[in-house]
């Protein structure tokens, strides 16, 4: 009974899985493997995540940048505008002043000659005056005959264009005039223009002596007056005003022949003035009247519509208040096929003439040079953000794929299926991401090392508590009733054979 129990305690020994075939003892012994995890999801993964983020943030920045540049190129462009109209406005107000100088100049020059000539002839009547008083002072003349024979001289001396000498007293009665319309006292007579040009010749030599006075005449044979000049002289030894005056419409004319040859010049230089597209240069009055348009360009209809009166009107209505100011305005105009459209307007005073200085631009001019920069700036800032994109995404790759294998790593760790090559290439990186990826390798192959010896503990410890509990019920068995029974009739049996 005894070499029994030991054989079947031999038998329970060599199976230490107390019975149990080798398969139900790796079922018994095993744990359940978790399920993989997914770490490559298109929404979840840490590179799509900063992707988005450095795509967020470059979108917004290249938008501001490109609002900002936008703006700043429309600001500039608007400013370049506006320096190239002020720029146009000054070369040609440089012009207009020079041409204008050379009409001034040569009235004035021309002016002061013919003054001059008044005076040179009147001071030689003058002389010849004295002539006959030095014959009254030697007794060869009396004083009535050297007055009368010195009136009959002045009356019938013609120069130039028939011009004439005059003789007044202080209160302007006529002593010799050979034009008869001013015979008698003529203190209260009035030009064309209503001037008191007798009061003026006698304020003149009263005051200085001598001196010259304008006002306006009619020529004999006209029916307009015409602008003249005179030169007065009190002759005191006989108590005199003489005078004689000449018609300046000659020098107006010839000035107004200048000018339109001026103005002439002046529209074929302004149609060479070119700034900012279509835009261009017209001179206009303080009454709003076309001056001077350049050449090939129409602009009657300022005087000829409606609306070119409105404009006309409110443009000479802003003239600047200083000089070298210049007005902006907006309006509404027709100057291109007759249709509507805002027009920018700058204006400028020229004093030497009194003119006004325009300049035209339409308002889609001005703006579509800056819509193009504009649009120009926003297709390199769209260009930079598809490269700021792909850099960033090229860049996020580089930086996640370490981080991904370090979390493929802890799942493998977790999932007890490590293996250290998967952090060869996140090791060999000399950067933070590369410690910690060393560190992580050390740290998971030390774990994995002592889960090991862990299990082996465990699977020992396993056994010598599976042999114990077998031989407790070995003993239990081969100690009960039953197994004594038995074993005696197998004796019985043994003996009876």
């Amino acid at each position: 009974m005894k070499r029994r129990t030991k054989s079947t305690r031999e038998a329970l020994d060599s199976n230490p899985s107390g019975g149990r075939s080798p398969a139900a003892h790796r079922v018994a012994t095993q744990q359940p493997s978790p399920p993989q995890r997914r770490l490559h999801g298109p929404r979840a993964t840490l590179s799509l995540r900063i992707a988005l983020l450095l795509a967020v943030l470059l979108a917004l920045s290249a938008t501001a940048t490109a609002a900002v540049s936008a703006i700043s190129v429309r600001t500039s462009e608007t400013s370049s505008a506006r320096e190239s109209m002020a720029n146009a406005h000054k070369a040609t107000k440089l012009l207009i002043d020079r041409a204008n100088a050379d009409v001034t100049r040569y009235r004035s020059e021309t002016l002061a000659t013919r003054k001059a000539q008044l005076k040179d002839l009147l001071m030689a009547q003058v002389g010849a005056l004295d002539q006959l008083r030095a014959a009254v002072g030697r007794g060869e003349l009396t004083d009535r005959e050297a007055r009368a024979i010195a009136e009959q001289m002045l009356f019938t001396y013609r120069y130039a264009n028939n011009d004439y000498f005059f003789v007044f007293t202080p209160d302007m009665v006529s002593v010799v005039e050979p034009n008869p319309s001013f015979v008698g006292n003529m203190i209260d007579y009035q030009d064309a223009n209503g001037k008191y040009f007798f009061q003026e010749f006698r304020e003149v030599v009263l005051t200085r002596g001598d001196g010259y006075v304008d006002y306006v005449a009619t020529r004999a044979g006209a029916t307009l007056p015409s602008p003249k000049v005179s030169y007065v002289f009190l002759y005191k030894p006989w108590n005199w005003v003489i005078g004689t005056g000449v018609y300046l419409d000659d020098i107006d004319n010839e000035a107004a022949t200048r000018l339109s040859t001026t103005k002439l010049s002046l529209s074929n230089a302004l149609a060479e003035v070119k700034f900012n597209g279509e835009g261009f240069l017209f001179v206009l009055d303080q009454e709003g009247h076309v001056v001077v348009t350049p050449a090939r360009r129409d602009l009657s209809a300022l005087s000829n519509t409606d609306w070119g009166r409105r404009l006309s009107a409110s443009l000479a209505g802003g003239e600047p208040s200083t000089t070298g100011e210049i007005v902006n305005f907006s309006n509404v105009a027709q100057f291109r096929n007759g249709r509507s459209e805002q027009w920018q307007f700058d204006v400028s005073s020229v004093d030497s003439s009194k003119w006004l200085l325009v300049s035209a631009v339409p308002q889609a001019e001005l703006n579509s040079v800056g819509n193009s920069l504009a649009v120009r700036q926003i297709v390199i800032a769209a260009a930079i953000l598809l490269v700021g994109l792909l850099i960033g995404l090229l860049s996020s790759r580089r930086i996640v794929r370490p981080v991904q294998a370090l979390t493929s790593a802890a799942v493998a760790l977790e999932e007890d299926r490590f293996d250290p090559g998967t952090l060869d290439r996140a090791a060999a990186r000399n950067d933070e991401v590369g410690a910690l990826a060393r560190a992580f390798r050390r740290m998971a192959s030390e774990i994995v090392e002592r889960e090991r010896k862990l299990r082996d503990q465990v699977t020992q410890l396993r056994v010598v508590v599976d042999r114990a509990k077998v031989e407790r019920e070995v003993g239990e068995i081969t100690e009960s009733d039953f197994f004594q029974r038995l074993q005696e009739r197998a004796e019985e049996m043994r003996r009876n054979d």
